[in-house]
């Protein structure tokens, strides 16, 4: 009888095994709770092509005849556009506790067909029952549609503590149901990063966010046009009104949250912002924003990880380089010799696979010199190309150069915890010819071709070079790369990352009532440099991604672990307090209570002033002298507190003066507004 059993369990076991294989995300080694009657098509599978001239099916439209039955039981919830199933993933050592998961939930319509190239478009109302345990499609990236890409990507994945809501968003427990009917949890949102052509929503294990963070809470990560499809700068797509249609993704899934995440338990009016790299751009974007608007923001408090609008470059539409690379786009899409007033409604006509390919093929051409292509741009009236004015297009997402939105004081006045890494220059910067001080030279007047041979003498000497001064602080590089590697990284970070965000965090300082925390993470990997996105998993505890697998032990971690402690704890306590303090978490191991103190900034305006602010410029440091990452056995001190070097202060000063260098049309003389001190 015992033997009938056996080959029974063994395909029950396979069928487990298959269904819940790990995925990206929320996925690494953990068991998504019971059995559901999913399909196979769980996103790893191939995107069903899509007609390339009839308008998107809606996704509450009947479905396809292959499309998953959705789970007969599940954590659910009730929306406008359909009812949602999910899936629980059950606690485990690296998930202290269980959580509800909704993977892929739509947020607006399939953008292919006659939605391509425009601004998403709401779901209509459904009274279906979706399947919400398989992963959604991300938006297409890399030059290739992947079996797991498709247009119909706007779509986001939903977390919070297991057993606290019922279907009907009410408190699950009776008792506390009948004083408090719905939870209202804090909420946060993750806007993932990768230099506005890559990534997706699921970078970031916002599954392990909340796991780990003793207070409730509900995450959602999600997914938004990149590339081409999602920026595409030009005097055409100006006319059109099509600008930025990435960043208007991310504001529709921000309203599609502020009228639907109560279903889920979470609160509408305490939602933080959360963002890394080109994710914390766009958060300093919103900002803006959302300021023009006469109703309230959707969401009340912003998280920016090495990220701010005055990042890199933003330029309008029709600066020579988005115009020159507009048309590189075109050539690469066979679409060169297409009349002007025909190329967007060629454009709709084309397989994606073209339009995803012809995306890399300009920015693979673009990609080491770090000029790159489809970028956000404003998308307000430009004084220098009457091309560029549209009527199409409602408040402006970029309304003027940001630098000007800044000083005139158009943003939020909202806390903010903002912060950068120490060497966010390193993955950026050349590594195999680099080697003269010409090279260092030329990539900073390939950056910002403005740059006076004044400017360029004032760069050298801020960054004193290698080769020629003994007394230099960047003799020493890692192997392989060249001699001007550190010096390069050094000048990289502070125009790039750390002084965009000193700037933002300058400003909003300023602003009444506002708190404001910095901080720096110095905890080490490749290069023995804290490199551009290292804190990532950390601040998610997510272990495994920072290389605790199979076979190793915490040990190996340990010193890595207190800084996600650290970390995660004080992120997730600015998120759940309305008033956007990271501080009030008791001390671990023993070790005494770093508070974080509020940023007071030591400078006197944001623009390049000479004269000392009324501040000292105090933040956080996280993990400096740990080397685990990197193979070392440091563990590093997870949080000590620090005031800003006299070279960030006198580096962000040199920066700021040439911020409008990176803006508008990269001229000295830009539109009339406030006075920028050059």
């Amino acid at each position: 009888m015992v033997s009938t059993y056996i080959p029974a369990l063994a395909l029950v076991l396979l069928l487990w095994l298959y269904l819940y294989r790990p995925r990206h995300g929320d996925h690494q080694g953990v068991i998504p709770g019971p059995l559901l009657p999913v399909s196979e098509d769980d996103g790893d599978t191939p995107a069903k092509p899509t007609s390339s001239t009839t308008m998107a099916r809606p996704k509450t439209e009947k479905p396809a005849d292959d499309a998953p039955p959705p789970p007969s039981f599940g954590p659910s919830v009730t929306l406008r556009q359909g009812s949602y199933v999910g899936v629980t993933l059950f606690s485990s050592p690296r998930f202290p506790k269980s959580v509800d998961a909704f993977r892929g939930v739509p947020y607006a319509q399939d953008t292919s067909g006659e939605n391509r190239f425009r601004p998403p478009q709401p779901l209509p109302e459904s009274a279906r029952i979706f399947n919400a345990v398989q992963w959604g499609k991300v938006c297409p990236a890399h030059g290739v549609v992947h079996r797991n890409m498709s247009e119909d990507c706007l779509n986001a994945n939903i977390y919070r503590p297991a057993g606290l809501v019922d279907k009907d968003g009410n408190d699950a427990d009776e008792k506390v149901r009948a004083t408090n009917e719905k939870p209202r949890l804090p909420v946060v949102v993750y806007i993932h990063g990768g230099g506005f052509n890559m990534g997706h929503g699921a970078e970031r294990n916002m599954a392990s966010f909340v796991a780990w963070n003793e207070a409730p809470m509900v995450a959602v990560n999600f997914n938004y046009r990149v590339g081409a499809l999602g920026f595409l700068p030009s005097e055409v797509t100006a006319r059109e009104g099509l600008l930025n249609l990435g960043l208007r993704d991310q504001q529709m899934l921000l309203e599609w949250v502020r009228d639907n995440i109560e279903a889920f338990g979470g609160d509408p009016e305490n939602v933080t912002i959360m963002g890394l790299s080109a994710g914390a751009h766009s958060v300093g974007h919103h900002l803006v924003y959302y300021s023009q608007l006469s109703t309230p923001a959707p969401f009340a408090k912003a998280i920016l990880e090495s990220g701010a609008t005055t990042a890199r470059a933003i330029f309008y539409p029709t600066h020579p380089r988005h115009l020159i690379q507009f048309r590189e786009f075109l050539n690469a899409a066979d679409a060169a010799g297409v009349p002007e007033s025909d190329i967007i409604s060629h454009l709709r006509t084309l397989p994606l696979e073209t339009i995803v390919r012809a995306s890399k093929t300009v920015w693979d051409k673009y990609a080491n010199n770090v000029t790159w292509p489809f970028q956000p741009v404003i998308d307000g009236p430009n004084p220098l190309a009457r091309s560029s004015r549209t009527v199409k297009t409602p408040s402006p997402i970029i309304p003027a150069l940001p630098i000007a939105s800044w000083l005139s004081s158009h943003h939020l006045q909202i806390p903010i915890l903002t912060g950068y890494n120490t060497n966010e220059g390193s993955s950026f910067i050349p590594a195999d010819h680099d080697d003269t001080p010409a090279d260092f030279r030329t990539f900073f007047q390939t950056l910002m071709p403005s740059l006076s041979p004044r400017d360029l003498a004032q760069l050298e000497s801020l960054y004193p070079d290698p080769a020629t001064n003994p007394s230099s602080p960047y003799r020493t590089v890692p192997p392989g790369k060249g001699r001007q590697w550190a010096r390069m990284d050094a000048a990289y970070s502070h125009y790039a990352y750390i002084c965009p965000v000193l700037q933002t965090a300058h400003f909003m300082a300023a602003a009444a009532n506002n708190n404001v925390y910095v901080y720096r993470y110095a905890a080490t990997s490749t290069w023995g440099t804290a490199n551009h996105a290292d804190e990532a998993a950390v601040v998610v505890h997510d272990m495994e991604e920072l290389g605790l697998g199979p076979g190793q032990k915490e040990k190996d971690l340990a010193g890595l672990r207190d800084v996600a402690v650290e970390m995660g704890g004080r992120w997730a306590r600015f998120v759940v307090g309305r008033a956007g303090s990271p501080n009030g978490l008791p001390a671990e191991d023993g070790r005494a209570r770093v508070d974080w103190p509020v940023f007071v900034s030591p400078f006197a305006d944001g623009v390049g002033g000479e004269e000392p602010g009324r501040g000292d410029g105090k933040r956080l440091v996280f993990g400096e002298g740990n080397d685990e990452r990197g193979g070392g056995r440091n563990p590093g001190v997870p949080v000590k507190e620090e005031m800003l070097s006299d070279l960030e202060k006198e580096a962000c000063r040199f920066w700021w003066a040439r911020v409008v260098l990176s803006e508008g049309m990269g001229t000295r003389v830009e539109e009339k507004g406030p006075t920028v001190k050059l």
